[in-house]
């Protein structure tokens, strides 16, 4: 782990932030919909709004770079050992994101009520 990482650290912050936002999303909605019950429904709605997000940020920016990765060991260009790396760092974000994602709950949870709110 320490010899270095194929995945650059903005993929890194990323990834953890995208695995953040998926795992807050659905509780942290159904939390809002409890802080404010008026607007519970709205609140439930907007956990997929989140989930859409975080998965469009995985889709163009973490996964292409998967991609071009997977290629260049097929290729021959970098070793396995090197995407191997690179895999367990992604593994270790998915982690660090969930962790996150528990820091970041209540603060998520009302400003999706704010959100719901004003909706």
């Amino acid at each position: 782990m320490r010899s270095g990482s194929e995945i650059s650290s903005s993929v890194i912050i990323l990834n953890i932030t995208a695995q953040a936002l998926i795992t807050v999303a659905v509780f942290a909605a159904l939390y809002a919909g409890s802080l404010n019950p008026a607007y519970r429904v709205t609140a439930s709605t907007l956990s997929s709004v989140i989930n859409g997000f975080a998965t469009i940020a995985l889709f163009v920016f973490i996964d292409p770079h998967l991609s071009i990765m997977t290629d260049d060991v097929v290729e021959g260009r970098t070793t396995e050992a090197s995407f191997r790396r690179a895999v367990v760092w992604l593994a270790g974000t998915r982690v660090a994101g969930t962790i996150v994602a528990q820091v970041i709950f209540v603060p998520a949870a009302m400003l999706i009520a704010v959100v719901a709110g004003h909706l």
